[in-house]
């Protein structure tokens, strides 16, 4: 006999969904400001939509124990507790420029043109060398999201509570009690002298 924990793993269930739609909000949130030496950029953390689309409800179980997860890209915990050195290849920094940006400056604060590929090129490659030695920049978004909502966990008693109520007879059999009427249990001890 099992104890049947039906409400607190829906409970669960419902928690890990919340906090995964919460965390495509915030991965495509238009007013997050970063801040850098060259100055402030206001825009969502992913550009093209892939690491939003990257969080997945994960569900496992092991005999009685539920597992619920949240995965996605490597890239939006890269994001989130940062990096010391990164290398992207330039392809996906081309990629990440275009469609991150409508317009785009050179070093000297020149609009480049988007179609020019060698300008582009070029600016991805100092890109590519800048994230190999500086790193990404500790965004925290997910860190702060899952602190904010582990508070929702004070409530996980309530569900507890009702699965104990629709099993409590199989719980104090499970302890060693007997059932010796409709809701009297007793449970045998001896003294030792």
């Amino acid at each position: 006999m099992s104890l049947k924990l039906k409400n607190t793993e829906k409970y669960l269930k419902e928690y890990t969904k919340n906090i995964r739609e919460k965390l495509i909000k915030e991965t495509d949130r238009e007013d997050r400001t970063r801040s850098y030496k060259h100055g402030n950029i206001t825009s969502p953390i992913t550009a093209s939509g892939e690491l939003s689309e990257s969080y997945k409800l994960q569900t496992s179980r092991k005999t009685e124990i539920v597992n619920y997860n949240i995965i996605g890209n490597k890239y939006g915990e890269a994001v989130d507790e940062g990096t010391r050195s990164s290398t992207p290849t330039v392809s996906k920094l081309i990629n990440w420029l275009i469609s991150k940006n409508k317009t785009l400056k050179d070093s000297k604060q020149r609009t480049v043109n988007l179609s020019d590929v060698k300008k582009v090129r070029r600016i991805a490659f100092a890109i590519q060398k800048s994230l190999s030695v500086k790193g990404i920049q500790k965004t925290g978004f997910i860190t702060n999201l899952v602190e904010q909502e582990f508070k929702q966990l004070n409530d996980i008693y309530k569900p507890v509570v009702k699965d104990i109520e629709v099993d409590i007879d199989n719980i104090l059999l499970k302890a060693g009690y007997k059932k010796t009427g409709k809701e009297t249990y007793v449970i045998e001890t001896q003294i030792k002298q």
